[in-house]
């Protein structure tokens, strides 16, 4: 993804949070963004206008009448050049003033003139973010479709404070929500997805368990992906995976094959795309030792028992739900792929050879062969993982039902 040719509007007000605001403005650039920033005079109490005009490479404003000249409004002139409106960090200061239509410095009058999507990251103590006012101006701005990202929980800059919501959200984070607001059209807009990511581990013993290789990156890229397009994500992720989980996705950690299909029943109804992408285990032990194994007394006896097929329930049981399963092969590749894709009446099917090295476990590339019901097999370039994941959903929500999509 990229933010090439996109300017962001990026207004700072006074808050610790606004330390964290030269990694956000460093990730801006790095994605090809421009930056125009708007500090409000609190702010500049906390990170020097200096810092963030080296970072971004431009000038930073600061004042409502600058003694420099300018065509029109200096406020009208930072809106009206902007595609978006960040402000972050947010205090409840100034999310009251946006809320109630205040425009007494350079950065509300901002605000206030901006005609595009907002972007609010609030930052405050959990007892300001509880406040009942601070939460009606939240309340206010979703509603007039305002975007409001975070705050999160977690500990506080003080040392005597404590703990809660209302921490600003990392410039990670931040930055998959510019991501997904600034897409030209989400076509996942409205709908829920469901992913399953990563290994399953079936236990021998207390310390040992039988697993595979499966990282979780495609399934990261998958939630990653969807997200931006719009879509609620939902993953059901192995804890065996090695790769971060995405931070855009609602995470359901589970280790066993069991413990996934139990997740996926759970969650399945109340989404509309599944997305199966976890490698789970055919076999689990059924007589796991209930203490660990010791080496004298020899090679342990294991009794396996055949998991329940999560894809095939699936198929079984959908309604509305439009299914995508994974096959991984290294021979006999379509036949296999599509005597799967019709036997779990799955609407897609996407074919991966792992002993291929641009295919390997773990990589951060793939060769992905699509399979359907009503077309032609189409292999994808070999591509990154993001890549193929975002065509691989273009295709998925082609099968999706109409319905009234959120803004």
């Amino acid at each position: 993804m990229s933010l090439s040719s996109k300017s962001i509007g990026l207004i700072v007000t006074g808050g610790i949070a606004a330390y964290k605001i030269c990694y956000l403005v460093r990730q801006i650039r790095a994605f090809g963004g421009k930056v125009d920033i708007t500090m409000t005079s609190a702010a500049t109490n906390f990170i020097t206008p200096l810092s963030l005009a080296t970072l971004s490479g431009n000038p930073v404003n600061c004042d409502l009448f600058p003694q420099e000249d300018h065509k029109n409004p200096i406020h009208l002139e930072i809106a009206g050049d902007c595609d978006i409106l960040l402000i972050a960090p947010a205090t409840a200061s100034f999310i009251g003033k946006l809320a109630n239509g205040i425009a007494d410095d350079l950065a509300t009058c901002v605000a206030m003139a901006f005609e595009g999507k907002i972007l609010v990251a609030p930052a405050m103590n959990p007892r300001m973010w509880e406040n009942p006012a601070v939460q009606a101006n939240i309340a206010t701005l979703v509603e007039r479709g305002v975007i409001i990202v975070g705050p999160e929980e977690g500990e506080m800059a003080g040392v005597n404070e404590k703990a809660g919501i209302g921490r600003m959200s990392e410039p990670d984070m931040i930055i998959e929500h510019l991501f997904r607001h600034m897409e030209d059209q989400h076509i996942l807009d409205g709908y829920k997805v469901l992913i399953t990511s990563g290994p399953t581990r079936e236990k021998i013993d207390p310390v040992r368990f039988v697993s595979n290789y499966s990282s979780g990156k495609m399934g990261n890229a998958l939630a990653d992906q969807a997200f931006k397009m719009g879509a609620d994500v939902t993953m059901i992720r192995g804890k065996g995976s090695t790769a971060v989980p995405s931070l855009t996705a609602k995470i359901l950690d589970v280790d066993s094959a069991a413990e996934m299909f139990n997740a996926v029943k759970q969650e399945f109804f109340d989404n509309d795309l599944l997305v199966l992408t976890a490698a789970v285990s055919d076999w689990t032990i059924d007589n796991p030792a209930v203490e660990k194994i010791k080496k004298s007394a020899g090679a342990p006896v294991i009794s396996w028992q055949e998991t329940e097929d999560i894809a095939n329930w699936a198929g079984l049981n959908r309604k509305k739900q439009v299914l995508v399963g994974f096959a991984l092969e290294n021979s006999d590749h379509q036949a296999r792929a599509e005597k799967k894709l019709k036997d779990k009446k799955l609407d897609i099917i996407a074919l991966n050879d792992t002993s291929l090295s641009h295919s390997e476990f773990g990589g951060d590339s793939t060769q992905l062969t699509i399979y359907s019901n009503d077309r032609q097999p189409d292999q994808f370039p070999v591509c990154t993982k993001n890549v193929a994941a975002r065509k691989l959903l273009e295709l998925a929500a082609e099968y999706l039902p109409e319905k009234l999509h959120s803004t």
